[in-house]
């Protein structure tokens, strides 16, 4: 369980953000954000290296309101291991945007994103621990009722170069 301190140092972030500003999510984005609302499972593979090998896993996620305007993703993989919270929300510059933080102290923010029908692709910087920084971007494609979401995929730029480091599948079992 996170201590306290975890969760007030993420609220005071929260406030703090210009996000917080853009109360007012369109009607159509605001419908598909209440689409990502329910308890996700995923299969999916990951890997750390351009040419490193693959690494399956398995788990479940979950979305919810947080504050009326911003998504809360949670989750953890199959074997509790690797844990998420990230914030998603919308600004109309760059459609969207999302703050990440892993326990490990990994962190992220997005930093543009499109809608094409019901898939988001979006861009956004990595911050490791160790301060080092990655430039990802990922493209989910949600089936027409938001209950599946197939062959979704993440890749990092490295030495001017896009690779997949994650794709998955994700299905809604519960909403």
């Amino acid at each position: 369980m996170k201590s306290p301190a975890f969760f007030i140092v993420i609220f005071c972030f929260l406030f703090s953000s210009t996000a917080l500003a853009q109360s007012q999510i369109p009607p159509d984005i605001r419908a598909k954000m209440d689409g990502y609302v329910g308890v996700w499972e995923y299969e999916e593979t990951t890997r750390s290296t351009p040419n490193g090998e693959y690494e399956t896993s398995k788990g479940q996620w979950e979305a919810r309101w947080a504050f009326n305007y911003l998504i809360e993703w949670s989750g953890l993989d199959a074997a509790d291991e690797v844990g998420l919270i990230e914030y998603e929300g919308y600004d109309s510059e760059k459609q969207g945007f999302t703050y990440w933080f892993a326990p490990n102290g990994t962190r992220g923010e997005g930093y543009d994103g499109t809608w094409n029908g019901n898939t988001i692709t979006f861009q956004s910087i990595r911050t490791d621990p160790d301060g080092s920084r990655v430039r990802q971007r990922c493209t989910w494609p949600y089936n027409s009722d938001f209950t599946a979401i197939d062959d979704y995929k993440c890749e990092w730029l490295t030495d001017g170069k896009w690779w997949v480091f994650r794709e998955g599948n994700a299905k809604k079992i519960k909403k």
